[in-house]
């Protein structure tokens, strides 16, 4: 069997209010990398056909967090209307040759290239199933994968500040709970405790 092509979706246009006034993907979350940089070498260590970085909020800035990784770059001047016009807009610059997208949260500097391919290698280990999702203990996380079948579906619906959902909720039959081996898919830093928290399990892990 053949490889699937997997793309990869980086989310990194939110304004982070709820860490405001700093920027959250900024923020320095080892001695040397800020969170999005972190993420984003962990993403260019995975097996992923192609890595689509989606910017907004302070995009030179952004931007300059990115510099020297292997991705492209597109910024999303609707950013403000949420999360899903982010998806939308990494979506009009995959390549033809993806089977699959991922959508990568930028705030999720605990989860390894280790993460990424685990979900990689299930999707080419189930090629009948369309959607999969990470799940710890039970409860689902992040990232999750999905076929380019849905990508007329999901450029057709309304712009929310959330992901794809509805495409789990709607497909229950086409979809892959893909157990994942640590918590790491649950933590995306939203707070200022949260970051001190991963701060802290990155610390221990080094």
């Amino acid at each position: 069997m053949s490889k699937v092509k997997i793309a990869c979706l980086l989310l990194c246009a939110g304004k982070s209010s709820r860490m405001s006034p700093d920027h959250k993907l900024l923020l320095k979350i080892d001695n040397e990398h800020s969170i999005l940089q972190r993420t984003a070498m962990e993403i260019t260590r995975s097996q992923f056909y192609e890595i689509i970085a989606v910017t907004g909020f302070e995009e030179e800035l952004v931007k300059a967090e990115l510099k020297g990784l292997a991705l492209e770059i597109y910024h999303n001047k609707n950013y403000e209307n949420g999360l899903h016009s982010s998806i939308k807009e990494g979506l009009k610059h995959l390549g033809p040759q993806a089977d699959y997208f991922t959508i990568c949260l930028a705030d999720q500097p605990m989860l390894s290239h280790k993460d990424y391919n685990l979900l990689i290698d299930t999707v080419n280990a189930n090629p009948d199933f369309t959607l999969f999702r990470p799940v710890f203990n039970g409860r689902p996380g992040n990232p999750v994968v999905i076929s380019k079948k849905y990508i007329p579906e999901i450029l057709a619906h309304e712009d929310v500040d959330q992901g794809c959902f509805y495409l789990f909720e709607k497909y229950p039959e086409a979809t892959i709970e893909v157990p994942m081996k640590n918590h790491s898919t649950l933590i995306d830093i939203d707070t200022p405790e949260l970051f001190e928290e991963v701060r802290f399990h990155l610390k221990e892990r080094e």
